[in-house]
């Protein structure tokens, strides 16, 4: 520093500079070590809370392993948490299960409620909602594998969980496809049916991946997932021939 802190240069002192230059010296140390806290604290943010990894973590085992086959203590270990923080987030493995079915199911919800209620036809509601599914099918492979594949139909408990948001599923379709298409055309389709049919059709894409890779190298990419999209509102809506025409006889 080497000069008293002055108004201007007219002005007496207002410090002494031994005690300014201590001063400046202290404030720069607090900075510092602030500023390294508050670094810490981002590279923290940065990184996913405990909660957070260990959902990833069970999403990824689950998905890749099993629900049966995966262990607490594994998924305890991966995910760089205690095992007690398992059961106190989510009380169980069955408690972390249903909060990836939760989680995953809530967005397929939103998606079906928001596209199949929207305006137009049925045919421009329908790639609208597909065209959201699939896309969001992609973007959460390994809950969609989680969702379709663990159906352990021995747990009542589990059942009645996806139950209840199968529930709300089959009503948007019943409301926004099926009453429509039989108030137009008079053929009812029963929900029950077209519900599940139609999400097993748009998932099976992402399911069966790994398989048709090992029948046929590329098959996957084969078709891009815009035909995707509108190969399933084509088969949907017009059948696998396009017609409802019967074979003739032979």
């Amino acid at each position: 520093m080497g000069q008293a802190l002055s108004i201007d240069d007219n002005q007496e002192k207002l410090f002494d500079t031994s005690l300014m230059d201590e001063y400046v010296r202290k404030t720069k140390r607090t900075f510092e070590q602030v500023t390294g806290m508050e670094n810490n604290t981002d590279k923290k943010q940065q990184k996913p809370n405990s909660k957070e990894r260990i959902l990833q973590t069970a999403v990824s085992l689950f998905a890749s392993h099993g629900f049966a086959e995966t262990g607490m203590r594994e998924l305890a270990a991966k995910a760089e948490v205690n095992l007690s923080m398992v059961n106190y987030f989510f009380g169980s493995k069955k408690g972390l299960l249903k909060e990836i079915l939760d989680s995953f199911l809530s967005g397929y919800l939103a998606i079906a409620g928001e596209q199949l209620a929207g305006t137009g036809d049925l045919h421009s509601r329908l790639e609208r909602f597909i065209a959201g599914a699939v896309s969001y099918f992609d973007a959460e492979r390994d809950s969609l594998i989680i969702t379709i594949s663990e159906l352990p139909h021995d747990d009542p408990e589990i059942v009645e969980h996806k139950a209840a948001w199968a529930r709300q599923m089959v009503e948007i379709v019943n409301r926004e496809i099926c009453l429509p298409h039989a108030a137009a055309g008079g053929q009812h389709i029963p929900p029950t049916c077209l519900a599940p049919m139609l999400t097993s059709l748009m998932a099976s894409r992402f399911l069966f991946s790994p398989v048709m890779e090992k029948v046929e190298a590329g098959s996957s990419n084969a078709v891009n997932t815009e035909d995707y999209i509108k190969m399933i509102v084509r088969i949907l809506l017009q059948g696998i021939t396009g017609s409802d025409n019967k074979a003739p006889n032979s």
